[in-house]
């Protein structure tokens, strides 16, 4: 995992660490090791490692839905937990950086050239699985994700992740 390498003291960004309170103010980044960037929020929903998140302007991040795709445009951002998360707990999700934890639907290989996008629960599946208008950019697998089992988290690299929502 990252080590903080940004000045704010105490910022454990280990992503297996929350808080039932709040240590930083929402919103709050940091930078780490590995080229990453991190996120303070505070979640709404349980979330799992390499889970997808919807962070709201205001530094709130729930589990990414399909549906919640068009709030891109509304100034959200996405970020990834690198931890299991409760609902009501605050903790550092990552931006961006290298060989951070995606979940990931089905199989996916390493190094995939067909394109990834989101299905509901904030995980990406190979785009004919995924659903339309949820076309992932900006994340890309370094690890193949296992053949067998429903959600499974791989290591990849994510560089601003963002969603196409419509046909470019």
């Amino acid at each position: 995992m990252a080590t903080q390498t940004s000045s704010l003291i105490g910022a454990n960004l280990s992503g297996a660490s929350s808080d039932a309170t709040a240590l930083f103010a929402l919103g709050t980044t940091a930078d780490g090791t590995s080229g990453s960037r991190w996120e303070y929020i505070e979640v709404t929903a349980t979330c799992i490692t390499g889970e997808f998140v919807l962070i709201s302007p205001a530094g709130t991040g729930t589990r990414l839905r399909v549906a919640s795709l068009t709030a891109n445009a509304s100034g959200y951002d996405i970020g990834a937990c690198q931890g299991g998360l409760n609902q009501g707990e605050f903790a550092w999700v990552a931006k961006q950086g290298r060989n951070l934890y995606i979940l990931c639907t089905g199989t996916i290989t390493a190094g995939n050239d067909t394109g990834v996008g989101f299905v509901n629960t904030g995980r990406l599946a190979v785009e004919p699985s995924a659903a339309v208008g949820s076309t992932a950019w900006g994340i890309f697998l370094t690890s193949s994700t296992p053949t067998t089992g429903g959600a499974n988290a791989t290591l990849g690299t994510i560089t601003f992740p963002r969603v196409a929502t419509k046909d470019v």
